[in-house]
């Protein structure tokens, strides 16, 4: 249970009387904070201003409440923000953002209640007593939102982590915490990694993300798990956390092998450090299949290069690197020079000059499609090598 404190000697010193005459300009001031909303940054999108204009109706009413009754209202309006600030955690959103939002709706309020007719009928010191107690109520509010938004995404960190435990946790803990993070248990899920990307600089970790993403970027090792990933509306990650971060993200599986899809995640997130395979968007382990079998069959394919490329072991250093990245392009493309130049940006001429030297060192060789299925992983695994060197 999540306990929060509102001092209630603001409320206590306005006058009595206060809130009775507030209550009729409610749904004026309401109006008033909702244009103010919109002429925001970001603006309020229309979709949303029917739930705003309530959120603002009722935070003014649950002020004349704590006018009228400092000592009772308290509990009841705290369980309302505390819902407010989980909700915001699983849409995604920044608590700051309700926190701007509830000072531009306390200036817009008081523009409005200022002209009305004859105002509200207070002297100045009372109208202060108001406004001090209004920011009190603010400071409050805020706080029970930070308090609800931070149990929210502890709640959902530890349903993670839970997921992802190693053995796997007990099936009735699982459904039990994923209760409480008002998450349903999906039938399939893939996890991802992600690694700041180093040129960004320093960046502050994003808020939890939205559509059902459970998500820890506080951990030594931030990753997130995305719910049924091959079905309809299916979720997507934010742009920003894409641009502030590479991410991999491993295969689909049944709930209970979460952990199987947090090792291939690893492991291609290990290779894109090293440059094996590009960084850029979503690195997904699906398309770099060769290469992760690669990386964990080392030994083997190092043992079998000593025969497989022998032939290349009689031509200068420099003439067996570009012939050896030859191979591997011709080998990726069928022996198709054309498409084999554009991979290594040179003349299709000089590839075909290539291909009649790798012919005359490799000889049936490169006629056998289980030798030349051998070559391809052995040079891939060369790449993969050489990245890990680098």
């Amino acid at each position: 249970m999540v306990r929060t404190g509102l001092d209630v000697r603001p409320f206590e010193a306005v006058p009595a009387g206060v809130a009775e005459r507030l209550r009729p300009q409610v749904g004026r001031a309401a109006d008033e904070v909702l244009n103010e909303l919109r002429r925001g940054d970001p603006p309020l999108a229309d979709e949303e201003a029917g739930r705003a204009r309530a959120g603002i109706v009722a935070g003014i009413r649950h002020f004349c409440d704590l006018v009228e009754d400092p000592g009772a209202g308290w509990e009841r309006v705290a369980a309302f923000y505390l819902r407010v600030g989980r909700h915001l955690a699983r849409e995604g959103r920044d608590p700051v953002e309700v926190q701007q939002a509830l000072r531009r709706s306390a200036l817009a309020a008081w523009r409005t209640l200022a002209a009305v007719p004859g105002g509200l009928d207070l002297d100045l010191g009372a109208l202060s007593l108001v406004v001090d107690a209004q920011f009190c109520y603010m400071d409050a509010v805020a706080e029970v939102i930070a308090a609800g938004y931070t149990a929210e995404v502890a709640a959902r960190a530890r349903l993670l982590h839970l997921l992802l435990a190693d053995p796997p946790a007990d099936e009735a803990r699982v459904a039990a915490l994923a209760g409480e993070a008002r998450w349903p248990l999906p039938a399939t899920v893939a996890v991802a990694v992600a690694r700041q990307r180093r040129e960004n600089g320093v960046r502050t970790p994003p808020a939890p993300a939205a559509d059902g993403l459970l998500c820890d970027f506080g951990a030594p090792e931030p990753c997130l798990i995305v719910p049924d990933p091959d079905g309809p509306g299916r979720p997507r990650l934010p742009d920003a956390l894409l641009r502030d971060w590479a991410v991999a993200v491993g295969p689909a599986v049944p709930l209970a092998r979460a952990r199987d899809s947090l090792r291939w995640a690893r492991e291609t997130l290990s290779l894109a450090a090293r440059g094996v395979i590009p960084d850029g968007g979503l690195i997904r382990s699906a398309e770099h299949v060769p290469a992760l079998v690669i990386a964990r069959a080392g030994e083997l394919i190092d043992d079998a290069a000593a025969t497989r490329l022998a032939p290349l072991s009689a031509v200068p250093p420099a003439r067996r690197e570009r012939l050896a990245e030859t191979l591997l392009a011709l080998l990726e493309h069928n022996f198709n020079a054309a498409d084999a130049s554009r991979r290594l940006r040179v003349h299709p001429q000089t590839v075909r000059y290539r291909l009649r030297h790798l012919q005359d060192l490799f000889g049936d060789d490169l006629r056998d499609p289980r030798r030349c299925l051998e070559m391809e992983l052995i040079l891939h695994a060369r790449l993969v090598n050489r990245g890990a060197a680098r």
